[in-house]
């Protein structure tokens, strides 16, 4: 749909704040399973969680992207 140009600004945001959130779920999920492996600075699992959280902030933090999308969709 977004190479046919049939997007609109409340989905984009809507499918950006989805992706932040399953991505620092996963994230998580994976320090959890590594327990303290995951937070060691140099481990692909640390990168990772930390990169979750500065993707997500990166276009706008979780409550700013869910009033970008009340205001587009008129909630």
């Amino acid at each position: 749909r977004a190479q046919q140009g049939e997007y609109s600004a409340a989905e984009t945001a809507i499918l950006k704040l989805f992706v932040g959130i399953e991505h620092e779920k996963c994230a998580s999920n994976a320090v959890q399973i590594h327990r303290g492996a995951g937070v060691l600075r140099g481990n692909k699992v640390e990168e990772i969680f930390r990169e979750s959280k500065i993707l997500s902030i990166g276009g706008g933090s979780t409550e700013v992207i869910k009033d970008l999308v009340a205001k587009q969709t008129g909630i």
